[in-house]
């Protein structure tokens, strides 16, 4: 299963003999939580069987005109291959298949860029902490071509955030990279090679994080990480000034350079994120938890936190459930229902919860329903700027927008405080990238399309001028 079964020919409706439909997930489809749904509509009444990459995972009946739910199955890091094989009461067999990937594929930071094609890592960008995975430096010079590393192979998914970079490989290792100030790199030291990150010379390269197997998911807050395992618990490092490691310690200055375990979460897990100082999780029952930084109202209970307040073990935000997917800027969080509306709280100064304002709002502590957004299918965000992709394959932005980065093809208004245009140019988008400034987007087609501002070369375009607004999508070449 290469790269390009996902990417050229996903849309085939492969099938023998059909009496029923696969409504989800959708071939050629990127899961983006650590949970394949398996919907079936069926024209007849069948027993059915699940394989995922040829491996028995479940069986099933369903009844003419019937729509089943609740059929879950856990995805493997990288191509998973779903097929279902059905009969029905005279003994006619039927069979599709669909395709998906899991892991995340594309991911930026601060000023830094990363996509994975075939177990390959391609990365572009600000480098002045190694965050590109090289092993050396220039300084803090420009690095706008996108450039495959041989550092690490066999990597299924990312996670890059600030000055800093994550992958997890097919085994289900945790690599690491990037600035170390905090022991975010899990090394059990802090400090950086270089004496100032302008210095060129050399940087530390891919290395795996001891201690960590089985993991599924990584993501990286500002000075701090989270990584997802194959058993629903969740392990922490890197910088836990106010409770953000979620290990029931925190405090000013205190940190951990080995990873640690969150407590108190359930063990269906199925997504984290973090923030500059805060994180969550999702649990497959639909419930968000929230740790660290309250002091824009982060942990959703109503309360505004102070920003030296440790909250250093997870709490269940009760005001919501049937979440599916969520995500986080610097400190605001999403949060996806099942019905398609979209839930904000937190920071709000920017506009990026998208209910409405004028001026530098005040913090919002509670979950708020986003402001005429319906049909979304997932939520993505990163410093103060928030997208949600629709069922049409179009996404809308809000927030934060004098660097173009909203992808409207205008620079003003500076701060849209509801989901404004459509993202200029692009359609079918299937996955989403966001860093602080620049963001990028994966079609249907497999094309991969990045805007916003182009600092050091984080666009990934040698074509395009250094510090330049970028406001519509623009196409990117990634080399063999």
């Amino acid at each position: 299963m290469t790269d390009k079964i996902f990417l050229v020919a996903l849309a085939n409706d492969r099938q023998v003999g059909s009496k029923f439909e696969i409504l989800s997930p959708k071939d050629g489809s990127i899961v983006k939580t650590y949970d394949l749904t398996l919907n079936v509509k069926t024209s007849d009444s069948l027993t059915c069987q699940v394989l995922q990459n040829k491996t028995e995972k479940n069986n099933f009946n369903v009844g003419k005109g019937e729509v089943t739910s609740s059929l879950s199955v856990k995805p493997v890091l990288g191509a998973n291959k779903i097929q279902i094989h059905c009969t029905n009461e005279a003994g006619v067999s039927a069979k599709k298949t669909i395709l998906t990937y899991f892991g995340n594929r594309i991911a930026a930071g601060g000023s830094h860029s990363g996509y994975v094609v075939n177990g390959n890592l391609y990365t572009w960008g600000r480098n002045n902490f190694g965050q590109l995975g090289t092993g050396t430096s220039t300084g803090d010079l420009t690095n706008p071509t996108i450039t495959k590393l041989s550092t690490i192979s066999s990597v299924a998914s990312i996670g890059f955030n600030q000055n800093n970079s994550l992958a997890i490989t097919e085994d289900g290792s945790v690599w690491t990279w990037g600035a170390n100030s905090s022991g975010q790199l899990g090394m059990g030291n802090t400090g950086d090679l270089q004496a100032a990150a302008a210095d060129a010379g050399p940087r530390n390269p891919p290395r795996k994080v001891p201690g960590i197997t089985n993991a599924v998911m990584g993501v990286y807050g500002y000075d701090h990480a989270l990584v997802l395992k194959s058993d629903g618990t969740v392990v922490s490092f890197g910088l836990n000034s106010v409770g953000q490691l979620g290990n029931g310690f925190g405090g000013t200055g205190t940190y951990s350079a080995n990873p640690v375990n969150v407590t108190g979460l359930p063990n269906d897990v199925i997504q984290v994120i973090a923030g500059a100082e805060h994180s969550a999780a999702l649990t497959k029952s639909g419930d968000v938890y929230v740790w660290g930084r309250d002091q824009y109202g982060n942990l959703g209970d109503g309360a505004v936190g102070t920003s030296t307040e440790v909250n250093s073990t997870p709490k269940k935000v009760s005001s919501l459930s049937g979440i599916v997917h969520i995500a986080n800027g610097r400190d605001h969080i999403l949060a996806l229902k099942t019905d398609g509306t979209v839930y904000s709280w937190g920071l709000a100064a920017s506009g990026q919860l998208g209910i409405g304002g004028t001026g530098s709002p005040s913090p919002v502590p509670t979950p708020t329903l986003v402001t005429g957004l319906y049909n979304v299918v997932s939520v993505w965000a990163n410093g103060t700027q928030s997208f949600a992709i629709l069922s049409d394959g179009t996404v809308k932005g809000w927030g934060a927008n004098s660097s173009g980065n909203l992808g409207t093809g205008l620079t003003t208004p500076a701060k849209l405080y509801t989901p404004g245009d459509i993202v200029v140019g692009v359609r079918d988008i299937q996955y989403f990238g966001c860093g602080a400034l620049h963001n990028f987007a994966i079609l249907k087609s497999g094309s991969l399309y990045g805007w916003g501002w182009n600092f050091k070369g984080s666009i990934g375009r040698a074509d395009l001028q250094e510090t330049w607004a970028a406001t519509t999508p623009i196409f990117l070449t990634i080399p063999d």
